[in-house]
């Protein structure tokens, strides 16, 4: 009796080339308007597609595969372009404002997310950590602005988001090659910190 033919586990396409490629589009077209290079129009459709939409396919997919790291940091930004348009689509039509402090505390708030993120992102390489520092100390600065600091706390912040979405462009670009050439075209340098094989599940 012939045995059962074995059944070949389909290969998926790795989620965080969409999850790189709509953080460092929506983060660049937004860095921009807050620099006054173009108008906040297209951040609402940017942040909202690329930034929303797409991070957070990304970071449900990141689910399937049961990767709990990149599951929780695609989805927790990318809900949070999901609020941002809405920030700017409240201000232009006079409901639901959120200004001020309100604005301050949310941006805040995914300052130190991406600050608690970074310790577990140190365990896969060097760059992904300095691209979560990146993005905390981005959002930081412009916390300070949105609380009523100097406007100059903003835009610094602006200049260090945009490092941010160029490290995880480098990040894309090392990753692309490698997922369809096999090819490790630039160095993401050693991870920072050994993970441990006994962790939760």
């Amino acid at each position: 009796m012939n045995a059962p033919a074995a059944t070949a586990t389909p290969k998926l396409a790795d989620p965080g080339l969409i999850g790189l490629l709509g953080f460092v589009i929506a983060t660049i077209t937004a860095q921009l308007a807050h620099l006054g290079v173009h108008n906040e129009s297209p951040v609402f459709w940017v942040g909202a597609v690329f930034g929303g939409i797409v991070q957070v396919i990304a970071g449900m997919l990141s689910f399937v595969e049961g990767d709990n790291f990149h599951f929780i940091v695609y989805n927790a930004f990318g809900w949070y372009w999901v609020c941002m348009p809405g920030f700017l689509l409240g201000g232009e039509l006079g409901f639901f404002e959120v200004e001020g402090s309100g604005r301050g505390f949310f941006v805040l708030t995914f300052a130190i997310i991406a600050l608690m993120f970074a310790p577990a992102g140190a365990t896969h390489n060097s760059v992904l950590p300095t691209t979560l520092l990146a993005v905390s100390a981005g959002l930081a600065l412009q916390s300070v602005t949105a609380f009523g600091g100097p406007a100059g706390f903003g835009t610094a912040g602006s200049y260090v988001l945009i490092l941010a979405a160029a490290l995880a462009a480098y990040m894309l670009v090392e990753k692309f090659y490698w997922t369809t050439m096999g090819r490790r075209v630039v160095p993401l340098g050693p991870a920072w910190v050994t993970p441990r094989t006994d962790i939760e599940s």
